[in-house]
C-alpha cells in the first residue's frame, strides 16, 4: 500500500472508532434518562389508584412500566385520575375484592385485562 491509502485507512479506522465510541455514549445516555422517566412515572402512578389495582391484580409495577409502551401507560394513568367511579374502586380495593373478570366499573378494565393476559402468556412461555 502507498502512503496516501494508509493515511486514508488510519482516517477512516479513526472516524469508524469516534463513531462506536460516541453512539455507544449515546445509548447509554439514552438508558439512563428512560431510567429516570419511568421512576418519575412510577412515583406519578402510586399517586393514582391504578398503582393499588395492579397490586391487587397481581401485576408488577416495576416490570408493567418497563413492558408496557409510555403512550398506553399515560392513557391507563388519564382513565385513572379522570374516573367517576373513585368510591365504588375505593371500596373494591380496600376490601381486596378485585377479581379481573369483574372490574367493569375500572376506566382500564379493557387494558387491564390484556395486561393479565399478556402475563399469563408470558409466564406459560417461561416454564
Amino acid at each position: 500500500m502507498n502512503i496516501p491509502s494508509l493515511i486514508i485507512a488510519g482516517a477512516l479506522g479513526l472516524m469508524l472508532a469516534a463513531f462506536s465510541l460516541l453512539l455507544f455514549a449515546a445509548i447509554v445516555f439514552n438508558l439512563n434518562i428512560g431510567k429516570r422517566y419511568r421512576r418519575r412515572l412510577a412515583r406519578e402512578m402510586e399517586r393514582l389508584r391504578l398503582a393499588k389495582m395492579l397490586a391487587a391484580l397481581g401485576v408488577d409495577t416495576s416490570a408493567w412500566l418497563h413492558s408496557e409502551r409510555i403512550v398506553d401507560i399515560h392513557n391507563q394513568m388519564t382513565r385513572c385520575a379522570e374516573c367517576a367511579q373513585t368510591a365504588e374502586c375505593d371500596n373494591r380495593l380496600a376490601s381486596g375484592d378485585v377479581d379481573p373478570g369483574q372490574i367493569g366499573f375500572c376506566d382500564n378494565e379493557q387494558s387491564l385485562k390484556e395486561l393479565l393476559e399478556k402475563q399469563k402468556h408470558t409466564a406459560s412461555a417461561e416454564r
